[in-house]
């Protein structure tokens, strides 16, 4: 199956509905030209081997020549590696767009799908050790499409999405709704996203169940006012959240027992009682994992926080992706803030 690719204009400056690509989650460290620059190495270095198990007969199209900027942005990390090889044909291209955040870039691209690259990347660095890994704590999440932060737009771009994953047949897959900003945008709320998307993957295939840990698919999202991102990722939780750092550090192969039958919705109890129901659920298994047989005591949850267990937002079975969503500028982040959020 050959390489698909999309019309791509890399001179453009700002992120925009008609981008497709990665977004990339810097947990560790301030985003900078030297991030941007080993995003971009780490993505090159596997287009000429994606290419080669997409088309293994195709000659592929000859790729264009770096422009300036990326020339430029070669230089910052020549000593590091992540250098393209000489005789790439795949005719992928990658380009930054600029975000005002502190601890996240965009690498826009011209690939059809990032999301089966973005697994091809992260389950190729998780499988070999003769790759070279990044220095750099990168999150690597897909955007698969880009739209106004409406219900009624997000509706409409999130379906054929899912249309070609939870809703290509009537398996009963599992998924997760991954918010990964506090906060939504002016015109929809995080949990008015991500009920829009879920009713969506039901509507398409209604033998999905949600899980929060071992799903087939996670569904990420996120708001940039006032545009709303979102992808498809693949075996996320097995490829440790797309977390580099971890996969580095090698990936844990026990996942243990499955949640698929206790934490999944109930649709014969209303809400409210269905949040309680999972913070039960989610405390007996931590007093298990302590050893106890009973869960003591506990601070009680405000209904944020249980609304993040329903979602698979919970640091115990996905990792927490969120950030505040400040401009830089106004942002209290440093490097170390968000250093709990990718142990394991």
């Amino acid at each position: 199956m050959p390489v698909e690719l999309i019309q791509f204009d890399r001179g453009h400056k700002l992120l925009g509905p008609g981008d497709r690509g990665f977004l990339i989650n810097l947990t560790k460290a301030r985003w900078s030209d030297n991030a941007c620059a080993e995003a971009i190495k780490l993505l090159q270095s596997f287009t000429q081997l994606y290419h080669e198990v997409k088309c293994p007969e195709g000659k592929g199209n000859q790729k264009d020549p770096l422009d300036p900027e990326l020339a430029d942005l070669e230089e910052l990390v020549e000593e590091d590696g992540y250098r393209p090889g000489q005789e790439d044909k795949s005719g992928i291209q990658f380009a930054i767009r600029e975000m005002a955040y502190p601890n996240v870039g965009f690498v826009a691209s011209n690939l059809a799908d990032p999301s089966d690259f973005a697994h091809f990347v992260l389950t190729k660095l998780a499988d070999r050790n003769d790759y070279k890994k990044p220095r750099l704590p990168f999150r690597i999440l897909p955007v698969q499409r880009i739209c106004e932060a409406k219900a009624k737009a997000v509706e409409q771009t999130v379906k054929p999405i899912l249309e070609d994953t939870l809703g290509k047949d009537e398996f009963p897959f599992r998924f997760s709704l991954i918010f990964r900003g506090h906060s939504g945008g002016e015109h929809l709320s995080n949990n008015d996203a991500k009920s829009v998307v879920r009713n969506c993957v039901w509507a398409l295939n209604p033998n999905c169940v949600q899980c929060i840990k071992y799903q087939d698919y996670a569904v990420i999202m996120d708001i940039f006012e006032p545009l709303f991102v979102v992808g498809v990722a693949k075996d996320f939780q097995k490829l440790a959240s797309y977390n580099t750092w971890i996969i580095r550090h090698g990936i844990k192969s026990d996942l243990g027992p499955d949640s698929e039958d206790d934490i999944s919705d109930d649709p014969t109890l209303s809400e409210e009682e269905e949040r309680k129901r999972k913070l039960r659920i989610k405390r007996k298994r931590r007093a298990e994992k302590a050893g106890l047989t009973q869960p003591e005591g506990g601070v009680k949850k405000t209904v944020d926080q249980s609304e993040k267990l329903e979602d698979g937002e919970d640091g115990d079975d996905c990792e927490n992706d969120t950030d505040t969503h400040k401009p830089d500028g106004a942002s209290t982040l440093n490097g170390d803030e968000d250093d709990d959020s990718d142990s394991e």
